[in-house]
C-alpha cells in the first residue's frame, strides 16, 4: 500500500512539475519586464518553443514503425514540455490582457 501511495505522489509530481516550471518562468519574464521595458511576453515564448521543437525532433528518430519504449518516452517528454509552454502562454496572455484593460 505504501508503494502505491509513493507511486501516486510521483505521478502527481510529474503532472504538476511542468505547470510549476511554466509559472516560475512567467514570473522571471514578468520581473525582467519590470526591469527592462523592451522585454515582451512574446519574446519570452521563444525559449519554451525552442525546447518544444527539440523534443519534437527527438520523436522522429525513435519511431521505428511501431510503438516502442523510446518512442513513448520521447512523446511524453514532448507532452511535458508542451504543458509548460501552454502554462506560460496562458499566464502571458492573461497578463497582457489585464494590462491592456487597466490602461
Amino acid at each position: 500500500m505504501k508503494a502505491l501511495i509513493l507511486k501516486y505522489i510521483e505521478y502527481l509530481f510529474i503532472f504538476l512539475a511542468p505547470i510549476a516550471i511554466g509559472f516560475a518562468y512567467f514570473l522571471v519574464i514578468m520581473l525582467l519586464k519590470k526591469i527592462n521595458k523592451h522585454v515582451n511576453y512574446l519574446l519570452g515564448l521563444i525559449i519554451p518553443l525552442a525546447i518544444n521543437v527539440i523534443f519534437l525532433f527527438m520523436i522522429f528518430p525513435s519511431y521505428q514503425g511501431g510503438i516502442n519504449p523510446a518512442f513513448v518516452e520521447s512523446v511524453s517528454y514532448f507532452g511535458l514540455s508542451l504543458a509548460g509552454t501552454m502554462t506560460y502562454g496562458i499566464f502571458a496572455i492573461s497578463a497582457s490582457g489585464i494590462k491592456k484593460r487597466v490602461k
